[in-house]
Formats: C-alpha cells, structure tokens, sequence
C-alpha cells in the first residue's frame, strides 16, 4: 500500500516452582503452621504486533496476546486451618491499540487503548468460583513535548481510566485472598524528565488518583496523590549527585473511609564517583547513599483489622504497620563490566 510498516510475532512463557507457608510465631519462635503449599505455576503467551504510518504525522499499532495460565497446587500440610488445593487452567485474549499523531513542533498527541489481566494468587485461583484471570480494560490519551528542542526535558501530561473486573484483597493472617468486585480508577499524570542545563538534570512525576469499586466503596490502600522528584547534578571531574524525593498521600485502610493512613515525604541523597583507575575491562565507581536523609517517621506497611492484646476482653479494629528505615548510611566501590 506504499505505507511504512513493521510487524512482530512471538511468544512468552514462564514457569514459577513455589513453596509457600504461612505460619504464627512468637519471639522469633514458630507456634504453628496456616497453610503450607507447593505450587507449580506457567504462563504461555504468543502475540501478534502491527505497526503503519499512513501519514508523516500519523502511526498506528495493533496488537493481540493471548494468555493461558495453569496453577497446579498440592497443600503439604493435613492439619492446617487453610488446605488450598486443585488444579485448573484459564486463557484470555488481549487486544491493544494505539494511535499518535504529530509531532509538531516537538509535540505529539496519543491514544491508547489496552486490556490486560489480574493475575489470582494461585491458591485462590484452584478455589471453586474463583476467576483467575480478571480481565482489566485501560484508557488513556495525552501528550508529550520538548519544547526546548529534542535534548531539552521532556513534558507528559496523561488522562487515564482502569477498569477491573474483579479486585483482589489479601488476608495476610489466613495467607488467602478475597474477591471483591469490580473496580475503577481514574486519574492524571504529569511528568518532567531530563536535562535541564548543562549538568543539571531533572526526573519527576506527578499522580492523581480517584480509585473505587463500583459500588462507591473506597479501595484499602489506594493513593489519591503520589509524586516523585530527582535532581541529579553531573560534576565533569566524574562526581554525581541525586537529590530525590518521594511522596505518599493520605490513603483509606477501609472500604467506608473511617480509617486513613497518614501521608509521608522521604528524601534519599546519593553519590557517585568514577575512580580515575584504568582497568583491562570496566571501571571502578565508589558510591555514598544516605536513605531517609532527614530521619522522617513512615509505614513501610500499615493495614486495619482486628488483633487483641493480652490485656484485651476481645478482638479491637486498630492501625498495624511495619516501621520504614530510619536514616541509613550506605557505601562501598562497584566494578562495572
């Protein structure tokens, strides 16, 4: 047809041989024994990718994947709680589309349109009723620009929307997972990226998130706002040095937004420098990395349910987390070849 085109063919597989045991302990030491499995899990995957540019200002790409999983679990464990236990085997066929237009003036638009998958832990997928592969579809258009010509940052703004057919949630102290419905999320992204003058140069991203089942519940754990920033100064004698910031706004720990988990800032500073050593092969590199550079208290994991304590007459729904690191001192030299 006299268009520029291009076409992939493939295939992807992967097989995973797990061993998975989920106990209780006190002090370090073992009291007992939840579940305690042997899983066998494999993916095979081929897929179809096309591309064309009817028009200098306009390309196009399709493509089709199909996935087929089997989860094979054996439960080690005859007096166990939990006894997960089955075989069963679940395909889906995925289409993705993509159109971009442009550039002009060092500025194109896209639309993109995909469907994917969330994969069940296998343990629950073997469980009578459950879906193993829920099917997830995606939305999104936006653009990206260099608006300082093509080695100046890169600017990308982004409107998107997910929708899950069914959401997972783990229970961690019943090492299983419950079905929770559909989902949808909708949100919008910004991000800067690289070099800014000389050897400054920027990495940062900026999301907004509105994230809730179907029926209006909230989404445990669930973000609404998430941002990331580095500035990395390259020194000509082979110094570099990264400021980075991350950033993790309030989230809800329950469907009913009656309990929240607070938002937290981190910064982490790092250092690198090429050893002028000359070497047969590579070259040797000396690194200082300062994480949590100001000691700032945050919830590596942080969930809501019910514990009691000894002194408890019964079970209290309370906040549970585990502690981030506090500020840590890194260094050493890395070989490079």
């Amino acid at each position: 047809l006299g268009m520029l085109s291009s076409g992939t063919i493939g295939i992807q597989t992967r097989v995973d041989n797990i061993h998975a045991r989920l106990g209780t302990q006190t002090t370090r030491v073992p009291t007992g024994t939840t579940s305690d499995s042997d899983i066998l899990q494999a993916s095979y995957a081929p897929f179809v990718k096309a591309e064309v540019q009817p028009v200098s200002w306009m390309r196009l790409a399709g493509g089709l994947r199909s996935e087929t999983f089997t989860f094979d679990v054996h439960n080690r464990c005859a007096a166990c709680p939990e006894q997960p236990a089955g075989r069963t085997t679940s395909g889906i066929v995925l289409p993705k589309m993509n159109l971009i237009l442009g550039p002009w003036a060092g500025t194109e638009l896209f639309a993109n349109y995909g469907e994917g998958y969330h994969s069940n832990d296998a343990r629950s997928a073997v469980a009578p009723g459950s879906s193993p592969l829920a099917r997830a579809k995606s939305y999104e258009v936006g653009a990206r620009s260099r608006p300082w010509g093509p080695d100046g940052v890169e600017l990308i703004a982004t409107l998107w929307q997910l929708d899950l057919k069914s959401e997972l949630v783990f229970v961690g102290d019943e090492g299983t997972t419950e079905i929770r419905g559909a989902t949808r999320r909708q949100g919008m992204e910004v991000a800067a990226r690289g070099q800014v003058w000389g050897p400054f140069y920027v990495n940062g991203s900026f999301t907004w998130t509105k994230a809730e089942f179907r029926n209006g519940d909230a989404i445990p754990l669930a973000p609404e706002l998430t941002a990331y920033g580095a500035l990395l100064l390259k020194w000509p004698e082979g110094l570099t040095s990264q400021l980075q910031a991350t950033y993790l706004g309030v989230r809800p720990l329950t469907e009913d937004r009656s309990i929240n988990a607070p938002s937290w800032i981190d910064f982490d500073l790092s250092e690198r420098y090429q050893l002028p050593v000359k070497l047969s092969h590579g070259r040797l590199e000396a690194f200082m990395f300062i994480q949590n550079l100001f000691n700032t208290k945050w919830e590596q994991a942080i969930f809501a349910f019910e514990s009691q304590r000894r002194t408890e007459a019964s079970p209290v729904n309370d906040i549970h987390i585990v502690p981030g690191n506090p500020r840590t001192f890194m260094g050493g030299v890395a070989w490079y070849f």
